[in-house]
């Protein structure tokens, strides 16, 4: 009897505006026999999204162990499984590569939703050359380790693409102040397509002087190109630098663009 090929979807969730959620993925949410979430916040989000209430897995380190063993038995069954992680694209800095990897050793069809990414949407908002750059992903947590990770991404001269979590902003761009200097340029994205999205072109002394007072945001920092070259000019004044995605100041903030 030939084997019955469980199928694996990899589904985008949003990554701040609750409407941006691919309609395929809610479709995916409905119909699939087993659902498996990174996080209980996004799993709740993205059900409520798709008008439904259904059991699901987590896949968070205290759950991943028997998550992959009934994600195993489901896909052995010829069952349908949808991962989710708690934003945006799967698999982009987040556990979900495991489950890839189970899907592949079990020979599962696997299917990729598409949607919002926090980094192709920094990207889009990035004025420096990135037909070439490299994704850091998360920095070391401990200063010393940092800067000296920061120091051999410095030297391969393309433009570095960070994240972290929001309450670690203000230590990351000490050390990249310590390793690339005040004056260089920088995109800070911060909170994208969420209510406080602000976008930041300027110098890394300028955008640590301005976000000091803003709250915990989940962000994206692209660095320009390091040692070798640069794909802008240093030291431009800060006012024709700084972005907002927004459409109008508000009245308690008249120069500070926001999302309406």
């Amino acid at each position: 009897m030939k084997k019955v090929q469980g199928r694996l979807i990899m589904a985008s969730h949003s990554i701040g505006e609750a409407q941006d959620i691919p309609l395929r993925s809610l479709e995916a949410l409905r119909t699939a026999d087993l659902l498996i979430f990174e996080e209980d916040r996004g799993a709740r989000s993205a059900l409520k999204s798709a008008g439904i209430h259904r059991d699901y897995l987590r896949y968070s380190e205290h759950d991943q162990k028997q998550s992959l063993e009934i994600l195993t038995e489901s896909l052995r069954a010829g069952k349908t499984a949808v991962y989710m992680s708690d934003q945006g694209c799967p698999g982009l800095a987040d556990p979900g590569r495991e489950i890839v990897r189970v899907a592949v050793r079990e020979k599962a069809e696997i299917r990729v939703v598409p949607g919002p990414s926090s980094l192709t949407a920094a990207i889009a908002a990035c004025p420096f050359d990135m037909a070439e750059f490299h994704f850091c992903g998360f920095a070391p947590r401990e200063n010393e380790a940092r800067e000296k990770k920061l120091m051999e991404w410095d030297a391969l001269g393309v433009p570095l693409a960070l994240m972290d979590t929001p309450y670690r902003l203000a230590a990351l761009l000490e050390s990249c102040q310590k390793v690339f200097g005040e004056n260089h340029m920088a995109t800070l994205a911060l909170d994208l397509s969420g209510p406080e999205e602000t976008i930041w072109n300027d110098s890394l002394r300028a955008i640590q002087n301005g976000t000091k007072d803003l709250g915990k945001l989940n962000f994206v920092l692209i660095l320009d190109a390091g040692t070798g070259r640069r794909s802008l000019p240093l030291g431009r004044p800060a006012a024709t630098n700084r972005v907002h995605a927004t459409q109008k100041p508000t009245a308690r903030s008249p120069g500070k663009w926001r999302r309406r």
